[in-house]
């Protein structure tokens, strides 16, 4: 069985393309995505199978109720947005006490939870071909490397234009909440992603690119290339977006209820959260992943190598955070990551750094 990992890009459809593979018979996953922090790590500790299953049904309950997870959206699921999904928790502890061994290493582990899970939902065991992970960040795609020490495995990364990406991010998260999840920590790892996760990734292992604007666009030739890069069938359930065979609607950050594919997928850049010149210099930093992935030059191509003066998207994060310490309590800490983040950036993120590295992008389906 193959080992592939997903890696999300900056509000780039990472859960959109877990939600079409949802329901292929020869994929063996979970519903969303692993946190892999010390909780999770704990639960490879315990020698005792019912424990081990109970420890994971307590870090991932959402997987068992879907309601729980009103941020994924997973409590509105189906046509009329008001179904959702149980998976019985006594099966699920059952299940996984039948299949699990005293020598079982950690990997072993996590595909019999794996296994457990799929027949607590009631389905056969056909013929699964991948054991498909949704690792979602980049340092948790690092630390699960690390942890179950990996050695044959793929992974997947999703983009989108690189300006629509930090677009989105920014609209979206400053909207989201009143604002009261995004400060300076957040929007520097949104830029570093869309900026240098590819390269990242490529330092851990193969990686496989797939674009957004393709996977709605053009999601049959994508999804088809998908399954003969894995020799799996190419099955009509690809291009359904679902979470446990039901019907999803996107997460809350977006705003909006949207489901499946969108052949009229277009790129928007909303200027009221941008500077041109900081567009101008997110367009020169990322100018190699728009050429290689045919994205649209939307200014004159330029050899900026600082940005020092404050974006405006950094100033509106910087207005954000002192109103949620205004208004949720003074914190010393999100106070001071205004100059320690914008320092960061200036030092880290510039085209000296950029072009210094010898990066090898790779295809997309």
């Amino acid at each position: 069985m193959k080992i592939v990992l997903l890696a999300a890009g900056g509000r780039a459809g990472a859960d959109f393309f877990h939600s079409l593979i949802d329901g292929h018979s020869q994929i063996l996953q979970f519903p969303g995505y692993l946190r892999i922090n010390e909780n999770f790590k704990t639960i490879f500790k315990l020698k005792d199978p019912h424990k081990i299953a109970k420890q994971f049904i307590k870090m991932y309950p959402e997987f068992f109720d879907s309601r729980v997870n009103k941020f994924e959206r997973w409590n509105k699921l189906g046509s009329n947005k008001n179904s959702f999904f149980k998976v019985e928790r006594v099966k699920f502890i059952k299940n996984f006490i039948k299949l699990a061994k005293i020598d079982d290493k950690k990997f072993d582990i996590l595909k019999k939870l794996h296994l457990s899970y799929f027949l607590s939902r009631k389905r056969k065991l056909n013929d699964k071909k991948i054991l498909f992970i949704h690792t979602h960040l980049l340092s948790w795609t690092k630390e699960f490397i690390k942890f179950f020490r990996l050695k044959n495995f793929e992974i997947l990364h999703t983009i989108r234009h690189p300006l629509a990406s930090l677009n989105s991010q920014q609209k979206s998260w400053l909207n989201f909440d009143n604002g009261g999840h995004y400060f300076p920590k957040e929007l520097y790892y949104h830029l570093d992603t869309v900026i240098n996760c590819i390269s990242d990734l490529s330092k851990l292992g193969s990686v496989n690119i797939i674009q957004l604007e393709r996977l709605h666009i053009k999601n049959t030739t994508v999804m088809k290339n998908f399954c003969k890069k894995f020799k799996i069938n190419y099955e009509k359930s690809l291009a359904k977006s679902t979470k446990n065979n039901l019907i999803w609607w996107g997460d809350a950050v977006s705003g909006r209820f949207l489901s499946g594919i969108n052949k009229n997928h277009k790129i928007n850049i909303d200027k009221k959260y941008f500077y041109e010149r900081d567009l101008i210099f997110f367009q020169n930093m990322t100018e190699d992943i728009i050429q290689k992935y045919n994205y649209e030059f939307y200014y004159q191509r330029k050899s900026l190598y600082f940005n020092f003066l404050p974006m405006k998207c950094e100033i509106l994060v910087w207005k954000n955070t002192i109103k949620n310490i205004f208004f949720k309590g003074f914190r010393w800490k999100n106070l001071l990551s205004i100059p320690l983040f914008y320092l960061i950036r200036i030092l880290s993120l510039n085209l000296l750094i950029i072009r210094a590295r010898k990066q090898i992008l790779p295809r997309s389906f």
